[in-house]
């Protein structure tokens, strides 16, 4: 008969203990490093400006609602294919409520580039007949834009906003 005892050692000789023992020591070890790394990198979450950002969406949000007042409607008439360094005309449809055309003071093109800053470029357009404002734009880089057309009557302002794809 085998006697059970604090002294008998055959446990510890049992692959599935010392399986069990071993995984539970790797669990154990990673979760330390895990809290470790976890605390010695803090997360990008939380940005110096943040109660400016704070502001300007507020900003932004009071702008959205005062868009919605004006009534007005846009679109942008991109050329279906884009190359680089190609100069290409763009044009924006802007018009009121009923479709009346609005006189405007100033339409802007402005063009941001998503992975490189340095490349966004403005550019006025030029009113071709009430509502309808065309420039030629040429991008020097490939790849995704943003295209904001910001519309201005005296302090009223008017956003429309589409991204495109420039082939190279």
């Amino acid at each position: 008969m085998m006697a059970i005892s604090q002294e008998n050692n055959q446990a510890l000789k049992n692959p599935w203990v010392l399986g069990f023992l071993a995984f539970l020591c790797t669990f154990v070890t990673v979760n330390i490093i895990f809290i470790y790394l976890a605390f010695s990198s803090p997360p990008n979450l939380v940005v110096d400006n943040y109660y400016e950002r704070g502001k300007k969406y507020a900003q932004q949000e009071l702008q959205m609602e005062q868009e919605k007042q004006l009534g007005w409607n846009g679109v942008i008439m991109a050329p279906p294919k884009s190359r680089v360094n190609q100069r290409q005309p763009y044009e924006v449809f802007i018009h009121g409520k009923n479709s009346a055309a609005v006189q405007l003071d100033s339409v802007t093109f402005f063009a941001y580039r998503p992975s490189d800053m340095r490349e966004d470029f403005s550019v006025e357009m030029n009113p071709m007949s009430l509502g309808r404002y065309a420039v030629d734009i040429e991008f020097g880089l490939p790849g995704n834009w943003d295209i904001i057309v910001e519309a201005k009557r005296g302090d009223d302002e008017f956003l429309i906003t589409r991204r495109i794809f420039i082939d190279p």
